[in-house]
């Protein structure tokens, strides 16, 4: 083990949890880093402190006595008259503080704004319609790629006859659970992919 083992796999340790070449592996490192055997030990401690622990045993109605200590909730109203004075009230705040700061009267803002909203339609407008244009093309390229490899597939397949999809199925199925464990022995070994 070239770095320090995570605190998860110390647990994992003093629990019986790790494979044996796993907790060969953490024992020997352990024996080399000061730092480890430090915490290995710590975590040792705590480890025996909560396996001598009592059992905790809940008494059956204490679910029931907790739901009946909550108080009841509230109805909430669903209103569209708050938000809607809210956003008045922080729009005339907003054009009473431009007015103030820039000496600019309402109409200068109201034209500012809708050059600003012009311009930018203007610039998005031609970008959007260009996207799905080239998003309707995409989508068609698939189903016409999709419909092709069906066809493709089925054509195969009835070329291989029943034991040939079986032999394909089986050793595609195989590869991948070779990807998977192969994946999983990977990150167990605590590196980053």
């Amino acid at each position: 083990m070239t770095t320090c083992p995570r605190p998860g796999d110390l647990y994992l340790y003093l629990e019986g949890g790790l494979g044996p070449y796993k907790a060969r592996a953490l024992e020997e490192h352990v024996e080399r880093c000061a730092g480890c055997r430090e915490a290995l030990a710590e975590r040792r401690l705590l480890h025996e402190a909560f396996t001598t622990l009592p059992p905790f045993e809940v008494p059956p109605d204490f679910a029931a006595s907790v739901m009946a200590g909550l108080p009841e909730p509230e109805e909430v109203r669903s209103g569209w008259l708050g938000p809607l004075v809210a956003s008045a009230a922080s729009l005339v705040v907003g054009l009473l503080g431009f007015n103030l700061l820039t000496g600019a009267g309402l109409s200068d803002v109201l034209l500012a704004c809708g050059r600003l909203v012009g311009s930018a339609a203007a610039g998005l407008l031609p970008f959007a319609a260009k996207c799905f244009k080239v998003a309707a093309i995409l989508a068609r390229a698939s189903a016409d790629l999709a419909a092709m490899l069906f066809e493709a597939a089925g054509t195969g397949f009835r070329t291989v006859g029943p034991w040939g999809v079986a032999l394909v199925l089986g050793l595609g199925g195989a590869g991948l659970l070779l990807a998977l464990f192969g994946a999983r022995r990977h990150l167990s070994q605590g590196e980053e992919p």
